[in-house]
């Protein structure tokens, strides 16, 4: 890209074709400055001159024009999809019950979840109906590394990871101190031991071993299916950030040039000191009713928004197989180039600008809403442009549940790669909870994070055989077992 500084007169922004396969190179020249306008007249003779003593010679039709095209102005920026259709979305299906319901649940259980509305599902069905094999095939891989697991299974810790993130314990032994008032392990039905019952160091010394990019994955598969299902359309891109806080002091020890934990930074926002931790790149799919995590980037505290984006959205190409139309933030990661190469993807940026820049040509929509009018289709009012920027509230909604519900503002643990098994888990946990209510028929249960939190076991009476047997009672040895699948 050529840009050409004027302090009177509008600035020349030149596109080079480099610009469009991603081997960008910035040629800036100001004019005010002797050295540059030299250069830059003796590179590029199309630049307009305009002398300041004699007569001027009059316009002709031959003569140079004062700006010249760039690429863009040749490419017709629509989105492919218009007026209403864009942010209109189709509701999500209702599956049958031979669809995934059977051979999992019994009919008489999914019409309880399917017509009792006030019934928001039990933990135990984001395990029923949802595969975790992902994680019997990554133990296998690891322990043939050589990793030890301590005859624990990755599944089983990961379930009480979980469930300690759901009932929003800050830290590993909230689970451990439940148990003492528990006459059997709350997960039983789901563990492949069902006296499995992890201790505090039990569950910090499975998760250490877990790759986080394992977790980052099986998260992009709950992506993929959520996809597939209909859950999440491929369309509408919202970008933001949200502060996570070390398990560190804020202050640095004396003779220390880092923190105790030195991969986090030090976050100062809107002139707010949020202390030490990290800082992800969160993107959230928009779908009207409904918004879904779907990728995210994690750096430390102290980034800057504008290259913290860029490297969010060049690692999230790399990852998406879906073609996407539009992309939604606030004014933080604003940049004429992080513009261009959002455009270059073909989607549509509406980024909010800041008022101060000069150089850009910068419309006030509405007030205190600045936008850069190069970006908007053409064909779009400032009215529908605003409409569809209207949607951005909608990924801070999404990111408060972490912090008001699962109590994540603050980690338990150190570490960049501990900040990305974080933030994989409660993504993980709130596609689960979408998925499962999809499967179980119950749409309105989808953006509902309260739901599948209580357990069927918490009524006593259907633990009471379970624990006779354990006593050695033998209980209608000649009838089959009482379970959950018999009673109901």
């Amino acid at each position: 890209m050529i840009i050409i500084l004027y302090k009177i007169k509008p600035s020349i922004y030149q596109t080079q074709l480099t610009d469009f396969i991603r081997l960008k190179s910035i040629e800036k020249y100001d004019m005010s400055v002797p050295k540059d306008y030299r250069n830059a007249r003796k590179k590029f003779r199309w630049i307009p001159i305009h002398p300041t003593w004699g007569k001027r010679r009059a316009p002709t039709t031959s003569s140079i024009p004062k700006s010249q095209k760039r690429i863009q102005d040749f490419i017709d920026w629509e989105s492919k999809l218009k007026d209403k259709y864009l942010y209109r979305f189709s509701r999500v299906k209702i599956p049958r019950f031979e669809e995934f319901g059977m051979g999992v649940i019994s009919k008489k259980e999914w019409d309880m979840h399917r017509y009792l509305k006030g019934f928001n599902g039990v933990f135990e069905n984001l395990f029923e109906f949802n595969d975790f094999s992902f994680f019997q095939e990554l133990q296998g891989r690891l322990e043939n590394n050589g990793v030890s697991f301590k005859d624990m299974f990755i599944e089983d810790v990961l379930a009480y990871e979980m469930l300690r993130i759901n009932l929003g314990f800050k830290n590993y032994s909230g689970i451990e101190r439940m148990g003492k008032f528990l006459p059997y392990p709350p997960l039983f039905n789901i563990t492949h031991d069902p006296n499995f019952f992890p201790k505090a160091q039990d569950i910090s010394y499975v998760m250490t071993k877990i790759p986080p990019e394992a977790l980052f994955e099986f998260f992009q598969l709950l992506v993929k299916e959520c996809v597939d299902c209909g859950i999440i359309v491929p369309r509408i891109l919202i970008w933001d950030g949200q502060f996570i806080r070390s398990n560190c002091s804020n202050n640095k020890k004396k003779g220390n040039t880092k923190y105790n934990d030195p991969d986090a930074g030090y976050c100062r926002h809107n002139g707010v000191k949020k202390g030490v931790g990290y800082d992800p790149g969160i993107l959230y799919a928009h779908c009207f009713n409904r918004w879904f995590p779907i990728f995210f980037k994690m750096f430390a505290g102290n980034r800057n928004d504008i290259l913290a984006f860029r490297e969010t959205m060049e690692g999230f190409f790399t990852h998406t197989e879906y073609e996407w139309q539009v992309l939604i933030a606030d004014s933080g990661p604003y940049s004429l180039q992080n513009m261009e190469n959002t455009r270059s993807k073909g989607l549509v940026p509406i980024i909010r600008s800041r008022k101060n820049i000069k150089t850009h040509p910068i419309r006030e929509l509405k007030k205190g809403f600045f936008f850069n009018t190069d970006f908007i289709p053409n064909g779009w009012s400032d009215d529908y442009f605003l409409k569809i920027y209207s949607f951005r509230p909608m990924i801070e909604q999404g990111n408060s549940y972490n912090n008001t519900f699962y109590n994540a503002y603050r980690m338990n643990t150190r570490g960049m790669g501990a900040a990305i098994k974080f933030r994989s888990i409660i993504y993980i946990i709130e596609l689960l909870k979408a998925l499962t209510a999809y499967k179980l028929g119950r749409p309105d249960l989808i953006m509902k994070p309260t739901a599948f939190e209580s357990s069927w076991y918490v009524n006593f009476r259907l633990a009471l055989p379970r624990l006779a047997v354990q006593s050695g009672y033998k209980i209608l040895s000649d009838a089959p077992v009482l379970t959950r699948r018999n009673l109901l």
